[in-house]
């Protein structure tokens, strides 16, 4: 599976999208900036399957409504980001004054796997609220890979003043489903350089 970082908006936001052997793709968090992730998209003569939402925040779903009008993509995510994606106070877009408001296609619960085709779409669902209480990493067995949102960074933990947050809910989250994982599992973050298990449960003072 090729995996593209591409860094949108005025947050950094890291996108990710996933191409599969068959030109098969996924888009993970298309936060921003969804011409330059529609021309990404075109330029690997890719088809795009789903969009996969880690969390409803402004600056993870500010283009996917442009990009499922354009692609037919199904919008996935957890059962609890209903809240976030319909209500712009929980997903913070009236601070930049965009009013997000829009429905997934799928929600999803805790563990669920979802697989999008016959080849190497298939992820499971790590449920970790904390930060929201939509959030959600997206497991990918295959490779030892892990999109993780804002649920964990390099040396460092997502927020957890918003609305929706819990510290405890967080830290246990990460230690009881993340820090599961295989140690050379790879994260990558909503924001930042990526980091693997291994690294985080040695260093991560915000978790110790």
């Amino acid at each position: 599976m090729n995996i593209r970082t591409i860094t949108v908006g005025n947050m950094g936001e890291q996108c990710y999208l996933l191409i599969d052997d068959n030109h098969d793709a996924v888009m993970v968090d298309p936060g921003d900036d969804a011409n330059i992730l529609l021309h990404e998209l075109e330029a690997a003569d890719a088809t795009l399957k789903a969009i996969l939402i880690t969390h409803g925040h402004f600056d993870h779903i500010a283009a996917v409504e442009e990009i499922r009008e354009k692609t037919g993509a199904k919008v996935i995510a957890h059962k609890e980001g209903k809240r976030y994606l319909t209500d712009p106070t929980y997903n913070l877009s009236n601070m930049i004054g965009k009013n997000i408001s829009f429905e997934a296609d799928m929600y999803v619960s805790a563990n669920e796997e979802i697989k999008l085709n016959d080849s190497e779409l298939t992820f499971k669902v790590l449920y970790v609220p904390g930060h929201t209480s939509d959030g959600v990493a997206f497991y990918h067995a295959a490779t030892a890979t892990l999109f993780a949102g804002d649920i964990i960074f390099r040396n460092s933990v997502g927020r957890t003043d918003l609305p929706g947050s819990n510290t405890l809910q967080l830290l246990e989250g990460i230690k009881s489903k993340i820090f599961k994982l295989p140690d050379a599992t790879l994260i990558y973050p909503g924001h930042g350089l990526r980091t693997t298990v291994g690294f985080e449960k040695k260093n991560n003072t915000f978790v110790k």
